[in-house]
């Protein structure tokens, strides 16, 4: 079992597409013709030569013969044993006419300065490599005439057994069945004469003349229309330029190249989509609401320190500078309350009263409850700064306008 990659000229997509029979060997570089049934039951795709890339410096130039039989999409090797078979080589050109092919030059590497004679023909057909080229389409035709008249007759078309393919009458040397007529453009060309061997009927079953009994993958297709069963189909938009699928397979592309979201012809919302957007959008608001919250604690938390520090000097009668929001006074006007009748600081002013506190507000430091202390200078605003508390990161998330507030007022 191996995949290849198939391209689906409907819907301009590439594909995933698993085969069934031994498959060939990895390579690159090999020539491959496609040869078609005379009903168009099955095409048979041969394919020669090639060579690997790994390991470096020792590529070796591969001398089979694989046939890959499509719809059923099966490889078949061609048993070439006992035959006179070129030598292996990459990079050469084949073409197919008359049910023949031509396969020209190539490299076959560096043991051979100069190779003789460098053209070969295959019989498709017979699976055998020919010492001449025989043109079917001068004179009276042969090996796949009757093949033609007979596949004529299921089509409705002339069953005249001497037809003769010329250049005249058959330009693109398609079976008699298969040829151009005018809007259609018939089979494919060079297969006129072309027989199905033994060798593939044994695996899709028929005869020489095509009649394929699988016609159908032997192996799942993974997507385009040999899944669905079904052609692709477009909605054109007024502009001309953009298609839209509508129906078949998936991954459809539009008119200017690029690939449809709908898979099945569904425009409705993807779900998915919104909701992983209001996640990433509630996700990117809390960041920014943490970075705001981080960027006001760490203000208000120096805020305090200040606030600590000016209180720890006032009370060590120390002068301080009035700073607005801050303490307002300094060691000069302090009032006979906070001072003894012999200067020094008052007990509670100093910490010495228990239950003494600073308060700071607006207008300065008013007193706390304390024994023997009154209350006095008391701001037009009963709200203290910072509650006497160091803050907290917690407590800025809670209540960030308050403390937002205490930083403005700095």
């Amino acid at each position: 079992m191996n995949n290849i990659d198939v391209y689906d000229i409907a819907t301009s997509q590439w594909y995933k597409q698993s085969t069934s029979g031994p498959t060939p060997k990895i390579r690159v570089n090999p020539c491959a013709v496609t040869a078609a049934a005379a009903d168009g039951s099955s095409y048979n795709i041969y394919m020669f030569g090639g060579q690997n890339l790994t390991p470096a410096g020792e590529q070796t130039q591969y001398d089979d013969m694989w046939i890959l039989s499509v719809p059923s999409f099966t490889w078949i090797e061609v048993d070439a044993s006992g035959q006179s078979v070129p030598y292996g080589r990459s990079g050469h050109t084949c073409d197919i006419w008359n049910g023949q092919m031509v396969m020209v030059g190539g490299y076959v590497g560096d043991q051979l300065s100069c190779e003789s004679p460098g053209i070969y023909v295959f019989d498709l057909s017979e699976l055998e490599w020919v010492q001449q080229y025989t043109a079917l389409s001068a004179g009276s035709a042969s090996n796949g005439d009757n093949s033609d008249a007979s596949a004529a007759s299921s089509e409705g078309a002339s069953t005249d057994s001497s037809f003769n393919s010329t250049g005249a009458n058959n330009p693109f040397n398609q079976h008699r069945a298969q040829m151009y007529e005018g809007q259609n453009f018939g089979g494919l060309q060079g297969s006129y004469g072309y027989q199905v061997p033994e060798a593939v009927i044994k695996i899709i079953g028929g005869d020489r003349d095509g009649g394929a009994t699988i016609t159908t993958p032997v192996a799942t297709a993974t997507a385009g229309p040999l899944a669905t069963g079904k052609p692709v189909t477009y909605t054109v938009t007024s502009a001309g330029a953009t298609t839209t699928e509508t129906s078949g397979s998936t991954g459809g592309t539009n008119g200017n190249g690029s690939g449809s979201s709908s898979d099945k012809g569904d425009s409705g919302p993807n779900i998915a989509a919104i909701v992983a957007g209001v996640i990433a959008g509630v996700l990117f608001l809390l960041v920014c609401y943490l970075l705001f919250c981080t960027y006001v604690y760490r203000k208000q938390l120096g805020l305090y320190k200040r606030h600590v520090e000016m209180s720890q000097r006032q009370a060590r009668g120390e002068k301080i500078p009035a700073i607005a929001g801050l303490l307002a006074t300094d060691n000069s006007d302090k009032t006979s309350s906070e001072r003894r009748s012999d200067g020094s600081p008052h007990p509670a002013a100093s910490g010495e009263g228990s239950k003494y506190s600073h308060r700071y507000t607006d207008s300065g430091v008013t007193s706390g409850s304390g024994s023997g202390y009154p209350s006095e200078r008391r701001g037009s605003s009963t709200e203290d700064l910072l509650a006497g508390q160091e803050p907290t990161f917690v407590g800025v998330l809670l209540n960030p306008r308050r403390s937002l507030r205490v930083v403005n007022k700095d």
